[in-house]
């Protein structure tokens, strides 16, 4: 069982749909490079060939008491592992301010009513994403403490803080460039002009790095573009300065594969290049269709000019031969004509 958080613990406020949502959609998208890069013990024991089956959160009915203003996405999934055991996998993923002592508690909260719930599934993993890479200290133990009665609870964390970010930009696994993007926007929280400056250029080079290392990979491409692309929003004129400079626009053989992600169509970026990709190959196929309709009515035209021609040859051809008392079977045999050809070519003359 492993119990998976996510937390900020610095409020960041952006303008955005849903900045957990992005973590959610990604890691349910990639699960298994998630477990290879966040949970690297864990991840060679599980059997992905199985299938990886996300289940019902209400069947667990793990429902938490929180503030006013916190945001939950939570999953629950079932996996088995190479030696043929089934476990449930908690995913809680969070953005939030929260004291430390109060972040502790909830993970022991959290493995607590998993612990309960799960009868006799009792081995759970627990890791806690840190994404403010702001913040050096973080509690990765809960501990209680009453007259002798003494609980200790310690749990995984994978902290944003301190990462070498050279390192990550090496990596050939896909969340290393999430990381990268958390940190980016951990560390360019400001609203003035500067501040967008810096994201716009965090963002160019994010998206550079992904056409880089996964232009052959399509799944990695599609879903690191769109989480980065509402992950770091920037204002509308440097949007603009972004799409200008992106190679891509310019280049025909990578606008075919822009058209493969539909999941792009609707993004800040990438919805722009993928609808005018789109127009301008629907005006592409209008005039190439109406060529072809021109060329195709030109050859139609020549070949039914043709078959009018050996038609009325046809048919004067036979007249003269019926003139002359020639049977059906003999005027076949001339023209090869089938019999019921030669008597439908009569029964026409004798109408006319």
């Amino acid at each position: 069982m492993l119990n998976t958080v996510k937390e900020n613990t610095n409020s960041y406020r952006v303008n955005h749909p849903d900045y957990d949502g992005l973590w959610k959609n990604l890691i349910e998208e990639l699960f298994q490079e998630f477990m290879a890069f966040f949970a690297p013990d864990l991840y060679p024991e599980i059997d992905f060939e199985q299938g990886v089956d996300f289940k019902n959160l209400e069947l667990f009915q793990l429902v938490m008491k929180s503030k006013k203003g916190t945001k939950y996405s939570d999953k629950i999934v079932k996996v088995q592992l190479k030696n043929g055991e089934e476990k449930y996998i908690f995913i809680h993923i969070e953005v939030q301010a929260v004291g430390k002592k109060e972040f502790a508690e909830r993970m022991f909260k959290y493995f607590y009513r998993i612990y309960d719930k799960t009868k006799t599934i009792h081995q759970i993993y627990s890791i806690a994403l840190l994404t403010d890479a702001s913040q050096k200290d973080h509690q990765d133990t809960f501990y209680y403490s009453f007259y002798g009665t003494e609980l200790t609870y310690a749990y995984n964390t994978y902290r944003f803080h301190g990462k070498d970010t050279e390192e990550l930009k090496k990596s050939d696994n896909p969340f290393a460039l999430a990381v990268l993007a958390g940190i980016y926007i951990s560390n360019n929280k400001g609203r003035e002009a500067e501040d967008h400056e810096k994201r716009f250029c965090y963002k160019q080079q994010l998206i550079s790095l992904a056409f880089e290392k996964y232009s052959h990979h399509t799944n990695y491409l599609v879903a690191l573009l769109y989480f980065i692309d509402y992950m770091m929003l920037i204002p509308s004129e440097l949007q603009e300065q972004l799409y200008e400079t992106l190679p891509i626009a310019q280049n025909e053989k990578e606008e075919k594969k822009i058209m493969g992600l539909e999941k792009l169509r609707d993004t800040p970026t990438f919805g722009r290049l993928y609808r005018e990709i789109e127009e301008k190959a629907t005006r592409k196929g209008l005039e190439r269709g109406i060529e072809q309709g021109i060329e195709q009515g030109i050859e139609q035209g020549i070949e039914q000019g043709i078959e009018k021609g050996i038609e009325d040859t046809e048919r004067k051809f036979v007249k003269k031969l019926l003139d002359r008392n020639y049977s059906e079977k003999e005027i076949s045999e001339l023209t090869g004509l089938e019999l019921k050809e030669v008597r439908k070519l009569q029964e026409s003359l004798e109408n006319e």
